[in-house]
């Protein structure tokens, strides 16, 4: 099995590497030994971590991500993942692509579903993050299994938590714990760590759940939920033909008139 990691930025040699030695840590402990997984970042994309909050800039964003999903598919891949817990691209691209396509927002807020009663997220500190996510659970909706003010800034400025991490992934672990328990005394049972620059830090720490008073509270990666979830569906579509989506697919002439319209490659 081969699963694609889309990018949600430019794609930046030589980093793209060391970032993905620290997902694979997350991954690795839940994926089956011959599932590969390879890294695909945007020819074209963003760059700068404050360009994600603004709503135009994302706009173009995400035709990039499109198409890479797209070029994934074409590439033979199993399914393809997200790098991001906003899932973009996800929607988008489902109404074109046959192949499992799994954000990190919806699989890992499902999953902790399953694990708790309600729950809370821990995001990104940066400006208009905590609203934006809001949002994202309405429209997914499950407003109703947040904790009241669920969603939280991480006590650490993201830009800190980047480049401390790398050195250290403890850094990230203790921001994220510090918070989950301040979350866990308001009322969640599962703390879901809502960004990917973030959870697979964490994961590199060895952080998968905290203990307060006697019970364990899981803490989720978002970025692992979701590989294990691509996996996951593949094996079932592979061993039942249940198809992922039941959206319907546009014929091949139809896409490529569509995509002639915008100057797009066939």
């Amino acid at each position: 099995m081969r699963i694609c990691l889309v990018g949600v930025g430019q794609s930046v040699p030589g980093f793209e590497d060391i970032w993905f030695s620290v997902i694979e840590k997350g991954y690795k402990k839940v994926l089956r030994s011959d599932t590969e997984v390879v890294q695909m970042g945007l020819k074209v994309g963003l760059g700068n971590p404050l360009d994600y909050t603004n709503n135009y800039y994302t706009h173009l964003n995400l035709g990039s991500i499109v198409e890479a999903f797209i070029e994934a598919e074409k590439e033979g891949f199993d399914a393809a993942v997200v790098g991001c817990f906003d899932d973009w691209g996800i929607k988008e691209a489902s109404a074109v692509v046959d192949i499992p396509l799994i954000g990190p927002g919806l699989s890992s807020m499902l999953f902790a579903c399953q694990l708790g009663r309600k729950f809370a997220v821990i995001v990104a500190n940066m400006p208009g993050i905590v609203p934006h996510i809001e949002e994202q659970i309405r429209a997914c909706g499950l407003q109703d299994r947040l904790i009241p003010n669920g969603v939280v800034n991480d006590i650490h400025a993201f830009e800190d938590t980047w480049t401390k991490s790398f050195a250290d992934p403890q850094f990230a672990a203790d921001g994220v714990v510090e918070k989950a328990r301040e979350l866990v005394a308001q009322g969640a049972d599962v703390i879901v760590v809502g960004c990917c620059g973030i959870g697979p830090f964490c994961s590199a720490a060895g952080l998968h759940k905290i203990e307060v008073d006697d019970r364990n509270i899981p803490i989720l990666d978002a970025q692992m939920i979701a590989m294990k979830t691509a996996e996951m569906a593949v094996d079932i579509k592979q061993g039942t033909g249940l198809p992922f989506t039941s959206l319907p697919r546009p014929p091949a002439e139809d896409v490529k008139r569509v995509r002639d319209i915008f100057g797009l490659p066939t």
